[in-house]
């Protein structure tokens, strides 16, 4: 049994739609997947970001636009979606935008069946006043929504919709753990791909958490771990949390989330990209900063003295494992056959460093294995227990920014040479085998549709 309790604690919220309105939305850029809709103050307050809301969409004859009439009328039957409020936000004196985002199909098709003859006593009366009401967007009472949530989470066919809101639920706003790295490194595959907002034109996703449940859509289809996630792969499907296709043009990037252990165990992500065209791989490891604390001194100056905290400094443990993982890497860090372009370096491995407990979607510090290797050999940013100490001001800017290197990979200047699905799969292997999770992206083009 699903477990949706954080789904319940942030309640539920009831947008009823006329055919006309939700066919109207259907035609919109989004399809319907995503929208707004304003409403005064007291209706908006109705829903509360970042929780789950139940769109009832009326039955009845479809509006039909034949100026003679001679058209037999169609009706549409009524139905009803599962969605997500992303956001509140005031944009006049009297009125709220709310932003309905990850809509996706249940079952039943209507809140009479849902309710059905199975509502316990005690919520008899709710339920009758719900099914009564004409307002357009309510809030359903605590009790009545838990047990909503419950009824349609029963539903076999409505697993995968709720196995994406608690994603949406899960998803980090701060580094703490390998899920926000996890988000992080989805960000810099789509981004590598030149398309940061792209929507998933496929999306598989399993019972395991991953970045991509909340992946958007084309089509309202998500599908349930399947066999077809990994053709022709060794990988053990079990490992295999999520499977998304991204396209752009004559281009398709798929992407994959693998884990052995829950993500939330984990510490470690690893981005493994594979772009076919230019025949590189570019490998990013990621690794949590830890805050050092921060001295104080006195500042004696002509007004008196002050007290000044010195700049905050951080740390990147080098333990064991990091160092095994450095020998891992030098044993891959060589050219892969004859080069057939140019690179500003052939080596396929970087690391990017992000504080923990900052706010997710920081540039971070993004650092060659080269440079760190010779910081390392250096000495002078040698911290505590061997770890290695950053400091912004020491560093002097003499690391690569989150656009730059985005740049660098999507224009093949750099990664490996004559990179292959078989590299793929030996860093991915490797990387699951240690105990970090992986972000695979594979990029290739599209075959001539002639």
């Amino acid at each position: 049994m699903l477990n949706i309790d954080s789904l319940k604690q942030r309640g539920l919220s009831i947008l009823r739609l006329s055919v006309g309105d939700w066919l109207e939305l259907q035609e919109t850029r989004a399809l319907g997947h995503r929208f707004t809709s304003v409403f005064p103050h007291r209706v908006a307050r109705a829903g509360k970001t970042r929780a789950s809301v139940l769109m009832v969409i009326s039955g009845g004859p479809i509006p039909d636009d034949d100026i003679f009439g001679d058209a037999p009328e169609a009706h549409a039957a009524p139905h009803m979606k599962l969605g997500w409020v992303r956001s509140i936000q005031a944009v006049a004196t009297r009125d709220s935008r709310v932003a309905f985002d990850h809509i996706q199909s249940v079952v039943p098709q209507d809140l009479s069946h849902l309710i059905g003859d199975a509502i316990p006593t005690r919520l008899r009366s709710s339920a009758d006043r719900l099914l009564a009401s004409g307002l357009e967007f309510e809030e359903v009472s605590p009790k009545l929504a838990e047990w909503l949530l419950e009824r349609l989470a029963a539903e076999p066919d409505n697993l995968t919709a709720f196995r994406r809101l608690l994603g949406l639920v899960r998803r980090p706003t701060r580094y703490r753990n390998a899920i926000a790295l996890q988000e992080d490194a989805l960000v810099l595959a789509l981004k590598a791909f030149g398309a940061p907002n792209a929507a998933a034109s496929s999306l598989a996703i399993g019972e395991r958490v991953t970045a991509l449940a909340g992946a958007r859509l084309q089509e309202d289809v998500v599908i349930e771990h399947d066999a077809r996630w990994i053709p022709d792969w060794t990988l053990d499907s079990s490992d295999v949390t999520g499977r998304a296709v991204f396209t752009q043009g004559r281009e398709e990037l798929q992407v994959f989330t693998a884990n052995k252990q829950p993500l939330e165990q984990l510490f470690g992500v690893d981005l493994i990209y594979l772009n076919e065209t230019r025949r590189s791989i570019v490998m990013v490891q990621y690794k949590m900063m830890e805050p050092l604390e921060r001295s104080v001194r006195d500042v004696e100056t002509g007004l008196g003295i002050f007290r000044e905290k010195d700049e905050q400094e951080w740390v990147v443990p080098v333990d064991k494992q990091f160092r095994d993982e450095m020998a891992r890497m030098a044993r891959f860090d060589k050219t892969l056959g004859e080069p057939d372009s140019y690179r500003m370096t052939p080596s396929p491995f970087f690391f990017k460093l992000v504080r923990r407990y900052g706010e997710t979607g920081g540039a971070g510090i993004l650092l060659s294995l080269g440079h760190l290797k010779q910081m390392l050999a250096e000495g002078r940013l040698d911290g505590p227990r061997g770890g290695l100490r950053i400091a912004y001001s020491e560093l002097k800017g003499h690391y690569l920014r989150g656009e730059t290197f985005v740049d660098l990979v999507r224009s093949g200047y750099v990664g490996s040479h004559s990179a292959t699905t078989d590299h793929l799969q030996a860093l991915i292997d490797v990387t699951l085998s240690e105990g970090r999770a992986a972000v695979a992206a594979i990029q290739r083009a599209l075959p001539d549709p002639r």
